[in-house]
């Protein structure tokens, strides 16, 4: 069973990794870490961008990269959260969804650690964090879709569990076709703790063709509209976490959505700088590159402790 929320303590650089090594910074109280990725025009991750090349500001002032690690060679721990409700049985969507995991799986370093959880009302572990991948496969096979969905709730619960297993790599991906229909937490409580914990999330919304205004099975009903309404929530959610989403209705695109989530992962930049002195309250953060045509997700601030 996975293990809930616990504190989480500031990272530093380190100057190599080695097979299951974890990265940490320095315990400071005046240490502001973020997590970060890079991208090009085509949405690629960068993969060899050194300190020199970002850029930091903090409500619009320009902060002193403090602390850096490429990340490349850091094992990562990978939460996939799967959407195990009634409305996944439709159009074979859970199906999909263990399909876009394994091609996750796949593209995984033997050190990276992945865990499993499950959600429809409720939230539970399925896996918990381990290098098996087969216990993983097993662990996506057992889940059945039943029940509503309580989205919001089980994303909240993932990024406490996540965290409480230490500082690094990391990241949930979510599986769903993201219709909430019965979370007691809000959206922007669920957001603020994904920020302050610096867990991006990666959002894959499996959508069937029939509410894909791109395919040629659209019917341009009803559930379509709803569709592309949980779809821009769940692109809210990775936007402001430093994740990414993705919709999907057809194997091409979740191949595609599966690669670039697992390439990004196994290419996270970890980002340290002293915060400013002055009250604690949100701080918006800006990352940048100075690299032409890159750019840089993470979450979009903080809030210092008091």
């Amino acid at each position: 069973m996975l293990r809930n929320f616990a504190c989480v303590a500031a990272l530093a650089a380190l100057p190599a990794s080695v097979p299951g090594q974890v990265l940490s910074f320095p315990a400071r109280s005046d240490l502001v870490v973020f997590s970060a990725t890079a991208v090009d025009g085509k949405g690629r991750p960068v993969m060899d961008l050194r300190r020199e090349d970002f850029r930091i500001y903090e409500d619009g002032r320009s902060q002193a990269i403090a602390h850096f690690h490429g990340g490349r060679g850091l094992p990562a721990r990978i939460l996939l959260l799967v959407d195990a409700s009634g409305s996944m049985s439709e159009e074979s969507k859970v199906a999909n969804a263990r399909w876009a995991a394994e091609r996750i799986l796949e593209a995984l370093g033997p050190e990276d650690q992945v865990a499993v959880a499950g959600f429809d009302s409720r939230y539970w572990g399925v896996v918990a964090f381990t290098r098996d991948r087969e216990a993983v496969r097993k662990g996506l096979a057992s889940i059945t879709p039943f029940g509503s969905t309580a989205l919001h709730d089980a994303l909240d619960k993932a990024a406490g569990d996540i965290a409480s297993h230490g500082e690094g790599r990391r990241a949930i991906v979510v599986l769903t076709d993201g219709v909430d229909t019965s979370s007691q937490k809000a959206p922007d409580d669920v957001i603020a703790r994904s920020r302050a914990l610096d867990v991006p999330i990666y959002a894959v919304s499996v959508i069937s063709p029939l509410d894909d205004p791109t395919s040629e099975s659209f019917l341009g009903k009803k559930e379509a509209g709803e569709a592309a309404a949980a779809t821009e929530m769940l692109s809210r959610y990775a936007a402001l976490s430093g994740g990414a989403a993705y919709r999907v209705s057809n194997a091409g695109a979740l191949h595609a959505a599966a690669q670039r989530i697992a390439s990004e992962l196994k290419h996270q930049y970890r980002l340290g700088w002293d915060a400013p002195t002055g009250p604690a309250r949100f701080r918006r953060v800006e990352v940048r590159s100075t690299r032409k045509g890159v750019t840089v997700r993470t979450r979009s601030g903080y809030v210092p402790p008091s």
